[in-house]
């Protein structure tokens, strides 16, 4: 409002399609138009860039943590069944014969 009687300078930065841009522009307050345009924001473009980068590394190591997780879990699993499978054996063996005839 100080610059110039009737107008309103508007200056917003914001992202568009992906893209981090800054409107500068004014609008004239007694006929409702007004000229702007948009200018790509290095800086701000470098900000969401590092940050971007931030979340897909912490969304890499969190998918490396749970991979490694289900890998222990299998192994450990398996074990389980290798030492259960052993057991029943091991019983069978130490267990009558139960398909014999019942006679002599």
């Amino acid at each position: 409002f100080d610059k110039e009687h009737g107008k309103v300078h508007i200056k917003s930065s914001f992202i568009m399609n992906g893209v981090c841009v800054r409107y500068r522009g004014w609008i004239d307050l007694d006929r409702l138009d007004g000229v702007g345009c948009l200018e790509y924001d290095e800086e701000r473009g470098r900000l969401e860039d590092a940050v971007l980068r931030d979340q897909i590394e912490c969304y890499n190591q969190r998918l490396r943590d749970f991979e490694e997780k289900q890998r222990a879990f299998r192994a450990r699993h398996e074990r389980q069944a290798e030492a259960e499978l052993e057991a029943r054996r091991k019983h069978q063996e130490l267990s009558p014969d139960r398909g014999g005839s019942a006679s002599n």
